[in-house]
């Protein structure tokens, strides 16, 4: 490759996201991310052998912070750096993994042009603005993401969905859809884990578990009152923090589903795959949100990828990851009745859970594998040199 690409956004502080890259050429890249990144956690970004890294300042880290949402993942320090890692590291493309409706794509994006780099950009968004926003709220978001689109010479799309709203804005604008990163298929694997079930006091109960933000969108207590009507004696997990835990616990004793329901606090992505492979299904009963709907699901994702069949809803991208009736089973969201019966289909039927289980897997090894990913991450990149 004739020049070298820079990576920033704030979503490669996490080490299982950054993980895809090391899937691809490393000396064609160079990692500009922030030093700290809060969220669930802080993450601390450790420097790696074999990756040009520069770790920098974040100056927020969304709408908590100083500066806001609208500043989020922002690198001040990256616009200073860019004329070096030009003219002295060969650098030809900036790829900034944020949204178009952000100030800190087009920060870099304005950067990126005054220094003669190609620039190209991410987004999940799926849902079009004029259904998200009104008045001056979407005045400003439609002035913003033209502007960043104007400046963008390509665009990476998480899901189909976000890619038709970019060709709305800009039809001639080169695309690919594809998410930020991939799965780690040799991490997330099927198998059968004693420890977690030892842990949770079961012996041959079937496992439901979920895991993901406790928010209202993920339609949880939706879950609480199907889970109540299942006619079985199976046990629910739910892993994960959020503003929801609270109500959620008061809803598990209000249905006297404390001896039936556990929740664990959020866990690190390297300790899910055991988790995993002590349940029979994944849950994820994703639910549209003020302007809302599920982007990819990078759970559900890695629960196929560990050979569980997934019942989830039919809303936003969701029918990208998790395969009708092949690979799972998607009902209509906020439809508890709907939830009850497809879990019940498959707590009834181990051998219908096996074979869904069996084609996730599949599924998700050729389709968004780390290796595959970078592979087409690498590969549209590359045509900006």
């Amino acid at each position: 490759m004739k020049g070298k690409l820079i990576v920033t956004g704030h979503p490669y502080a996490f080490p299982h996201y950054l993980k895809v890259f090391s899937y691809a050429p490393s000396e064609n890249f160079i990692f500009a991310l922030p030093r700290v990144w809060k969220s669930k956690t802080t993450l601390q970004l450790e420097k790696r052998s074999g990756m040009t890294l520069y770790r920098l300042h974040a100056l927020s880290y969304g709408k908590q912070s100083f500066f806001g949402g609208l500043w989020k993942g922002w690198l001040p320090a990256l616009e200073l750096l860019l004329p070096y890692l030009k003219f002295k590291q060969g650098a030809r493309v900036l790829y900034s993994c944020s949204e178009p409706n952000l100030l800190t794509t087009l920060s870099n994006g304005l950067a990126a042009k005054l220094w003669g780099l190609r620039y190209v950009i991410f987004t999940w968004q799926n849902v079009a603005p004029k259904q998200r926003l009104s008045g001056w709220k979407l005045r400003w978001s439609n002035a913003l993401v033209k502007l960043n689109l104007r400046l963008a010479d390509g665009v990476i799309c998480g899901n189909q969905a976000a890619e038709k709203l970019v060709k709305l804005f800009r039809p001639e604008l080169k695309t690919i859809v594809c998410p930020l990163s991939g799965v780690d298929v040799e991490k997330f694997i099927p198998g059968h884990s004693s420890v977690w079930r030892e842990k949770l006091g079961l012996a041959d109960e079937p496992l439901i578990l979920f895991y993901g933000a406790l928010d209202k969108r993920k339609g949880l207590n939706v879950l609480l009152s199907a889970f109540k009507n299942l006619s079985n004696s199976s046990k629910l997990v739910i892993v994960g923090k959020g503003p929801e835990r609270a109500n959620l616990e008061k809803q598990v004793v209000d249905l006297e589903l404390a001896q039936r329901v556990s929740f664990i606090d959020w866990l690190p992505n390297d300790q899910l795959p055991a988790l995993l492979n002590a349940a029979d299904i994944f849950v994820y009963p994703s639910v549209p949100a003020g302007g809302w709907e599920e982007q990819f699901g990078y759970a559900m994702a890695e629960a196929s990828a560990s050979g569980l069949p997934v019942v989830a809803t039919q809303t936003g991208s969701i029918a990208e990851v998790v395969l009708p009736e092949k690979t799972g089973i998607l009902v209509e969201p906020n439809n508890a009745n709907a939830l009850r019966s497809a879990l019940e289909r498959l707590l009834g039927d181990p051998a219908l859970r096996h074979a869904m289980g069996r084609a996730g897997r599949d599924f998700i090894s050729s389709n968004f594998s780390h290796k595959k990913v970078a592979e087409k991450l690498y590969i549209f990149l590359n045509n900006f040199i």
